[in-house]
């Protein structure tokens, strides 16, 4: 009988009364049927045939001489990857897409936004610019975004008024803790901490610091993934999350690290 997750290879730690009870529910499986478990540990499902093996998976008698009972599983392998784009040179842009994290702007068009929409791809996100609180709402619906950017004078009378700002503000906080908020206005005091926790925001910035943005999101971006790294990786570890916009910040920090420490052993001196 199995005894780890097939998807998160974790051991399952049955108990004899708890193997009774799968195998009699094995052997009351009508034909061609599977029992369907689930892992206590990622809590994904996974499913069984009668012969206690996953689908997929043959049971094969060991030769003769071989303890007696004895059963080897031989686990057919996944095929191998489609790689027919190699051909091409070209990576599909979804894939791409798939592999980047987004920032949603919601700025007037001007000098302060192409600042702002730099600065996040310097930092490797994706900007993708809303035209309205409306259609910021209906994209972040369905688009996994890694960070939204609000102009507190772009859409509604007010910043309470604002739909995306109450959309922000309602969010679930398993998936907001995945996101990095930045206000805008003239009304906000750069990099201070307790008007963004008042405005459920991670950064405020004021117009005038505008030309230091750049600065101003490498600096946030750290101090956030500091705070947030480490309950990420914690819920990545117990299931409850797949990725993380902090452990992905981390990880590319680590590279630039390990790329400078590189560069600078090999470089040669006369």
């Amino acid at each position: 009988m199995i005894d780890t997750c097939p998807h998160c290879q974790e051991p399952l730690n049955l108990n004899d009364s708890q193997k009774a009870k799968i195998q009699t529910a094995l052997d009351k499986l009508p034909p061609g049927n599977l029992l369907k478990l689930g892992c206590p540990h990622c809590q994904k499902p996974f499913e069984l045939k009668p012969n206690g093996t996953l689908p997929g998976q043959q049971v094969k008698k060991i030769a003769p001489g071989g303890p007696k009972g004895a059963r080897k599983v031989e686990i057919t392998p996944p095929p191998p990857p489609d790689i027919s784009w190699l051909s091409s040179g070209q990576v599909q842009e979804k894939e791409v897409i798939e592999d980047t994290p987004m920032v949603l702007i919601l700025m007037s068009k001007g000098p302060g936004m192409t600042t702002v929409r730099e600065a996040y791809v310097d930092e490797g996100f994706l900007p993708v610019i809303a035209e309205s609180p409306e259609d910021a709402v209906d994209r972040m619906q369905f688009t996994p975004f890694a960070g939204v950017v609000l102009h507190s004078h772009d859409g509604g009378d007010s910043l309470n008024s604002n739909k995306l700002h109450i959309f922000m503000r309602k969010m679930a906080m398993i998936r907001r803790r995945n996101i990095h908020y930045t206000l805008i206005g003239p009304e906000f005091q750069t990099l201070y901490d307790l008007q963004a926790v008042s405005s459920s925001a991670n950064l405020v910035v004021n117009d005038q610091e505008l030309e230091q943005f750049r600065l101003i999101l490498k600096k946030s971006l750290h101090e956030s993934q500091k705070l947030f790294g480490p309950l990420a990786e914690s819920m990545v570890a117990q299931g409850r999350i797949t990725s993380s916009i902090w452990l992905d910040i981390k990880v590319k920090a680590e590279q630039k690290m390990k790329s400078a420490v590189l560069k600078d052993l090999l470089e040669v001196k006369v």
